[in-house]
């Protein structure tokens, strides 16, 4: 993603080819572009709609009636590589809070309530359009029309406020930049590269008083590292067995923020015995998920608390960005690999590894997802292969077997199949 510095290597956007990224070779270097804003154009906007029935008095008579509510917050955009597929391959995700994919709870707190049946995802283009609008709104699903969760969740820790769906984008359009795994601040390297409380750290995220008019404009706060400890912190007076693995920053947060990235920004002389690093570099520490108010709950960053007053004692909750990495190492993520692969396998001719990657891909999913929605499709997509292998029976049997999990009646959206 960032241009070279003294301990990063330049990115070049990518080229989405299907679900796969395949970076394009430039006719000719292209003109540097400021850190920050690279930092920006990893950034999109994000807005959630529900309905809550309000209590009201109409002549006289005390009726309930539904009104529409919406959160806005935001995410950014990693790239992960696909060897298998090539040196400059990879796939796109979106990442954000978990909470920003989930309605309130009956009483009102953020997070606890159904998953949301889809978000609106504003991102900006590469050119305006005929009344001057520089962005982009589309539709990102939630949850599908047979109640399957369509974003990768945390399985082992639900205290993890994260999910991560795969996005598909036409880079010709659309003007965005990704992260990639070399640029991410592990525990491994805050420890190789001697990280602590004296780190600077800057964030890019939602101003909900302003996502800009034209084109999305995100604001950028700086601040830094205020405690890398290395146990969980209890966020909920209410429960305090109920601890959580971040890390604190002393950066003010706010409304819109929740799902922002947070970068370190590391540079100068590092405290490192009979070595000097000169210059900057920056890296993802993590994904912005609340603050704490002075005397009152931990609060997450949803546009919704716009106009409350809250008095922000300026240290935010940052999840580390290993979270993200475990997610996309479970079964799901993992499965949703194996099937984009074997699309792209199938799409060039090459069946025989397109049969593989789709086994590989059902195998995982009939173990730890036997009911979900990917599943089936990854059943039907492994059915046309086989077509094509001159294996009729067999794919009649993974047709029939789409058919069947399609076929199931899905009540429950609070807990949808995973």
């Amino acid at each position: 993603m960032f241009l070279p510095t003294a301990r990063s290597t330049g990115l070049l956007l990518p080229l989405l080819v299907s679900v796969l990224v395949v970076a394009q070779q430039a006719a000719a270097p292209p003109e540097p572009e400021p850190i920050i804003e690279q930092i920006k154009k990893c950034v999109v906007f994000l807005e959630g709609t529900y309905s809550v029935n309000v209590v009201g008095t109409v002549n006289g008579a005390t009726r309930q009636a539904p009104q529409e509510r919406q959160l806005s917050a935001t995410g950014f955009l990693i790239r992960i590589p696909e060897p298998r597929i090539g040196p400059d391959a990879g796939l796109v995700y979106l990442v954000t809070n978990k909470h920003v994919i989930r309605e309130p709870n009956a009483s009102g707190i953020l997070g606890e309530g159904p998953y949301l049946a889809d978000l609106r995802m504003r991102i900006n283009t590469k050119e305006p359009g005929p009344d001057g609008t520089q962005y982009q709104s589309s539709v990102v699903p939630v949850i599908d029309n047979l109640g399957s969760l369509q974003w990768f969740v945390d399985l082992d820790d639900e205290t993890v406020d994260l999910a991560v769906t795969p996005v598909a984008f036409d880079p010709r359009v659309l003007d965005f930049k990704t992260i990639q795994p070399e640029l991410f601040a592990t525990a491994e390297f805050l420890n190789k590269e001697k990280i602590n409380e004296n780190d600077e750290i800057l964030f890019a995220g939602l101003f909900a008083w302003h996502a800009g008019v034209k084109k999305n404009y995100p604001i950028v706060r700086h601040g830094k590292l205020s405690l890398l400890a290395k146990e969980r912190i209890p966020l909920d007076r209410r429960r305090p067995e109920r601890t959580v693995e971040v890390y604190l920053a002393d950066v003010m947060s706010f409304g819109g923020n929740s799902g922002s990235p947070v970068f370190l920004r590391v540079g100068g002389i590092r405290e490192r015995p009979q070595i000097a690093i000169g210059g900057f570099s920056y890296y993802l520490l993590g994904v912005m998920e609340g603050f704490f108010p002075e005397g009152m709950e931990f609060a997450v960053e949803i546009a919704e608390h716009k106009g409350m007053a809250a008095q922000n004692s300026g240290i935010a909750a940052v999840i580390p960005v290993d979270r993200i990495l475990h997610i996309l190492d479970t079964p799901r993520a993992r499965a949703y690999r194996e099937a984009a692969i074997a699309s792209h396998y199938a799409e060039i001719g090459n069946l025989q590894s397109a049969e593989k990657s789709f086994a590989e891909a059902i195998g995982i999913l009939e173990r730890a997802a036997p009911e979900h929605s990917d599943l089936a499709v990854a059943l039907e997509g492994y059915a046309r292969v086989l077509v094509q292998l001159k294996r009729p029976l067999e794919a009649r049997i993974a047709e029939l077997h789409a058919r069947r999990i399609r076929s199931a009646t899905v009540t429950d959206r609070v807990h949808p199949r995973m």
